[in-house]
């Protein structure tokens, strides 16, 4: 099934929810404030939470604020009160309806989900009378029903809503639940065949066995840490001699290529495993540190690799930080830089990261900036006149969001001809009204990136990233029944959606306008 098949439309319109529940604009404003009074976790907020509830009734919101300063509070029994109370006052809010089924689910009474959420787990059978839904209406649902289906087995429903997040949502982290509980089912599916003498393929989850003929053995050590591998050990690796050293990390990038099959099988049965698959991760930004212009080809025949490849190894290190390698390898190659993203069959954010680079330069080194705009210019022009079958409508988006961030007014022409020539993802960077605007104006925060060593690079991820924060507080697995860790998540994450009315032009790196928390471009900029 695919969104087409669905059988609605789906927004990513900020406003679209406030005027579907009727929340008046002046009480949303005001949203991002009550939902840090909740996140405070005093019980001094009940009241103030109570009154403005006393004061706007029919705002369900404010009562999933409550629940989550209840949630704060550890009074899981008070969070499930509030939800019962928002379906007796609110039955058609969908996000009290989810917060039901995620009741059942963390109390591990699976065969209640369907009569919350409709037996064949559909939003347009729950609601026959709807033929619009928010983005994250339809990724939140999505998520609960995978939940369920993994519950009680069923592999084969969960996948196919699974492939559905993936193409709305790729980088949401309803998505990546969803694809944890799916993952968990497969190596408990694998395990149990095992068990029972019915599975004959036997896959050797050392992935260290048939890697290459390394020149130094150091470099096995990339294949069993994630980004807290001990700084002793990547002064050690950095400190070999050098030319052997980046054949041995090119030879890395290699086996990442030529075994993808085997290591996505390995992750399929036994799970993702960050500390198995990081080591093409380290290869890519050992050689950044070592700044290696002489393996750009192999960076460039890595970000050819197809998107699920590319998914697989780098997940959001490929928007978020790639640039910054290919900018200490290549920011003084930028011909090779416009071959690159010349190539019609490299995947869109693989071409962006590197178009990113680009507009870093004109950031760290202004005196380049002509330099910059010219390369532009170059890319533009090349796709202006090329006879692709199929113009990237997404990438030309962000290309024109490039463009704005460095306030290169110069191309404005080359930005119309696009447009002329419907050549761009309005939805992404929006009409050429608005870019032209944006295009006329300064920009009211900066665009530019820090450069961090790998040390602090590493540190940095680390110490902010989601996933590395929420091990260090000891946060469940996906299929931890005995904690509320989902419930929580939807009421903190649903209800925080801000209105927005005249908005500025957004970065991609900016916290996206419907206040989910994420960054725009991995939000509804992909929507």
């Amino acid at each position: 099934m695919t969104t087409e098949e669905l059988g609605y439309n789906i927004t990513s319109d900020p406003n679209y929810l406030y005027e579907r529940n009727g929340t008046p604009l002046e009480i949303a404003e005001r949203f991002p404030q009550i939902h840090q009074l909740a996140l405070e976790g005093k019980r001094s907020n009940i009241k103030v939470i109570q009154e403005l509830i006393e004061e706007y009734p029919s705002v369900p919101q404010l009562k999933n604020y409550l629940s989550v300063l209840y949630r704060e509070l550890n009074d899981k029994q008070k969070v499930y009160d509030v939800n019962k109370w928002i379906l007796a006052e609110h039955p058609d809010y969908l996000f009290g309806i989810l917060n039901l089924a995620a009741e059942h689910y963390i109390e591990g009474e699976f065969e209640k989900m369907p009569d919350a959420m409709g037996h064949d787990m559909m939003l347009k059978s729950l609601y026959p009378d709807r033929d619009t839904f928010h983005i994250m209406e339809v990724v939140a649902f999505f998520k609960i029903a995978i939940l369920y289906y993994t519950a009680i087995g069923n592999l084969d429903q969960a996948e196919i809503r699974y492939q559905i997040m993936l193409e709305l949502a790729p980088y949401a982290p309803e998505t990546q639940v969803a694809q944890e509980a799916i993952d968990s089912l497969k190596a408990n599916n694998f395990k149990r065949n095992q068990a029972e003498g019915e599975q004959d393929i036997l896959v050797n989850n050392e992935v260290n066995e048939g890697l290459p003929q390394f020149n130094h053995q150091e470099i096995e050590w990339l294949y069993s840490f994630d980004f807290r591998i001990d700084e002793e050990k990547l002064h050690t690796i950095l400190s070999l001699p050098r030319e052997t050293l980046i054949q041995d990390l090119e030879a890395v990038i290699n086996d990442s290529i030529e075994r993808y099959s085997y290591y996505k099988q390995v992750a399929d049965v036994s799970g993702w495993d960050e500390e198995k698959f990081s080591f093409l991760i380290h290869a890519f930004f050992l050689l950044g540190e070592l700044k290696a212009s002489s393996s750009l080809d192999a960076i460039f025949t890595l970000l050819s690799q197809s998107e699920d490849c590319l998914t697989f190894y780098l997940g959001d290190i490929l928007t978020e930080l790639v640039w910054e390698v290919v900018y200490k390898v290549a920011n003084n190659n930028l011909e090779a830089c416009k071959q690159f993203v010349f190539r019609p069959d490299v995947y869109t954010y693989a071409r962006s990261a590197v178009a990113n680079m680009v507009v870093q330069i004109a950031f760290h080194q202004p005196a380049r900036r002509n330099e910059v705009i010219s390369w532009f210019k170059d890319v533009l022009q090349f796709h202006l006149n090329s006879n692709e079958d199929e113009i990237d409508s997404d990438y030309m988006a962000f290309l024109v969001s490039d463009i704005i961030e460095i306030e290169a007014k110069e191309l404005m022409p080359e930005v119309k001809r696009l447009y002329d020539g419907d050549m761009v993802s309005e939805w992404l960077c929006g009409d050429w009204q608005e870019v032209s605007q944006d295009l006329n104006k300064p920009n009211e925060y900066s665009h530019k990136q820090d450069i961090l060593t790998i040390f602090e690079r590493y540190n940095k991820v680390t110490t902010t990233w989601a996933g590395y924060i929420d091990e260090e507080v000891n946060l469940p697995s996906p299929l931890d029944l005995s904690k509320q860790w989902i419930f929580d998540e939807l009421n903190e994450h649903i209800a925080d959606i801000k209105p927005v009315r005249a908005e500025p032009k957004i970065g991609r790196n900016e916290k996206c306008p419907c206040g989910s928390g994420k960054k725009y471009k991995k939000c509804c900029l992909n929507k």
